[in-house]
């Protein structure tokens, strides 16, 4: 169910989120992972969502965010390499000779 905690005691109740943060804490600390926070777990999965081309509305739902707009601005920094690509796949269907790298030329001459 939607509404479901993610993080429940024994008795179904919510666990406080200074208790989650400290035990996360020390887990961290144990594993070797200094300066990582619970809190860069959320900016993992959207990243990660985002890479592997999860739509944005459905990344902005999951976080929790008020807007797709306030998700893509957040995220905004992992958009231009994603553009790279797109523009690198671009290039592999394209038929030979016809490329983004040649397209100003090609703009150029029909004006």
């Amino acid at each position: 169910m939607a509404d479901d905690l993610v993080f429940a005691s024994v008795t179904g109740a919510p666990v406080d989120p200074c208790t989650l943060s400290h035990a996360f804490g020390r887990m961290v600390k144990k594993a070797g992972l200094p300066g990582v926070r619970f809190h860069d777990l959320r900016h993992t999965f959207a990243s990660l969502m985002l890479l592997k081309n999860v739509s944005p509305k459905v990344i902005s739902e999951a976080l929790g965010h008020s807007s797709v707009a306030f998700t893509l601005d957040t995220y905004s920094h992992l958009l231009s390499g994603m553009q790279k690509s797109a523009f690198d796949l671009l290039d592999e269907v394209l038929p030979a000779g016809v490329s983004r790298k040649n397209n100003v030329k090609l703009t150029a001459d029909f004006k």
